[in-house]
């Protein structure tokens, strides 16, 4: 199953593409979206909120929360 994840803190282009490539960097495959803000975790990958927010902590303001129940 693809894990979904909230993201806050993106506003724009360039602030899914600054978490785009954070979360390429954990796990290959990742997606994110800006509207509305998600970043997904392709099947077969797992990946904790924790560790999303540790590598997103060092770009800004970022944070995920997750995995959603949807997802």
């Amino acid at each position: 199953m693809t894990q979904v994840f909230e993201v806050s803190g993106m506003h724009c282009s360039g602030c899914a593409a600054a978490v785009q490539r954070a979360a390429a960097a954990l796990v290959p495959g990742a997606k994110v979206t800006l509207d509305p803000p998600r970043l997904m975790v392709p099947e077969g990958a797992a990946l904790e909120a924790a560790t999303l927010n540790k590598a997103l902590a060092e770009l800004g303001e970022y944070r995920v929360k997750g995995p959603l129940a949807d997802g």
